[in-house]
């Protein structure tokens, strides 16, 4: 009997734990649905705050983006930063009635070579049943490679640029690039930088305080810095068949144009030391474009924002002439 009061009484508790327990469960459950569906909506309301961000990215983002998520273009600038503040599309177009779009960016990303060529190659609306102008801006840096082996492709600087590592160079948003490679917080795409801006036809506007002893100071950082790029960087033969390349690809569209554009004379003096008789080195380059326009006689006519890159009046005299130079030929 007393057995059996036990087995009774231990049945019983055994029935209470199993009432407790699934209760315990139950109210788990539910409580991991609430924490669930809370997650759910804070991370709904994250990824629809960014996917804002990213939709509200504009010229303001940094210098890169307008270039990288607009359509197909015709009649491009190509080269590095110099082109990329210096040339303006509104003054060729004024100029020469048509369209133009800047794809150039900097050295470190956009020096003639396989990366370059294969995103103009992306870029280039190819579909136009008119002729073309392509502009390409050309230096001693721009076909010089800072490896012990200026040959060597594998090696170059543009191979870890984001230039080699997204796919596409029209899609917007570009979420390859916002993603991997914008290099500010996104907050900045909110705030709206006013030092630069990157007008949709790729110009890069930048406005720096241009008291006299500012452009002076950035003016000999610049040589500083351009002066210890000369112990390295070396002519590349194979940047240079890229360059031929390129014009070769470009001619299929209409017609390419070779430009030189103006430096501060101390700058000028150290892109001699890279590449002696530039000219001569660039004569197979020069007789393949349509036409060749060197504006380094005119270097200490113009104004620089900081010895290499010209400022926003000298860039739109700069165009004009290019311009005018184009009409001609």
């Amino acid at each position: 009997m007393a057995q059996m009061v036990i087995g009774v009484l231990i049945g019983v508790n055994c029935f209470s734990i199993w009432c407790k327990a699934t209760r315990f469960y139950l109210l788990s459950i539910l409580n991991m649905k609430k924490f669930c569906i809370h997650i759910s909506i804070f991370v709904s309301i994250l990824l629809l705050g960014v996917l804002g961000i990213f939709y509200a990215a504009d010229g303001h983002a940094d210098s890169f983006y307008e270039k990288i998520s607009s359509p197909k273009q015709k009649n491009l600038i190509l080269g590095t930063s110099k082109a990329a503040q210096g040339v303006q599309p509104e003054i060729l177009k004024k100029q020469l009635n048509q369209e133009f779009f800047n794809f150039a960016f900097t050295l470190q990303s956009s020096s003639y070579g396989k990366v370059y060529l294969q995103n103009i190659q992306k870029k280039l609306d190819t579909t136009s049943s008119t002729s073309q102008d392509f502009i390409l801006t050309v230096d001693p840096w721009s076909i010089s490679s800072s490896t012990k082996n200026p040959n060597d492709s594998l090696s170059f600087r543009e191979n870890n640029s984001f230039l080699n590592q997204i796919n596409s160079v029209t899609n917007r948003p570009n979420f390859n690039y916002l993603i991997h490679h914008f290099e500010h917080s996104y907050f900045k795409i909110l705030t709206k930088d006013q030092a630069a801006f990157l007008h949709p036809d790729g110009w890069l506007e930048v406005t720096l305080n241009d008291d006299e002893n500012d452009v002076e100071r950035r003016t000999n950082f610049n040589i500083k810095n351009y002066k210890a790029k000369t112990e390295s960087f070396q002519f590349s033969e194979f940047r240079y068949r890229y360059l031929l390349k390129t014009i070769t690809y470009l001619k299929q569209y209409g017609d390419v144009h070779l430009v030189r554009l103006p430096v501060h004379p101390d700058l000028m003096e150290l892109e001699n030391q890279v590449i002696p008789n530039f000219n001569r080195q660039l004569q197979s380059a020069i007789q393949h474009a349509n036409s060749y326009i060197d504006l380094t006689t005119m270097n200490a006519t113009f104004n620089y924002i900081d010895g290499v890159h010209l400022v926003k009046e000298s860039g739109e005299e700069i165009s004009k002439i290019i311009a005018e130079k184009i009409k001609a030929n």
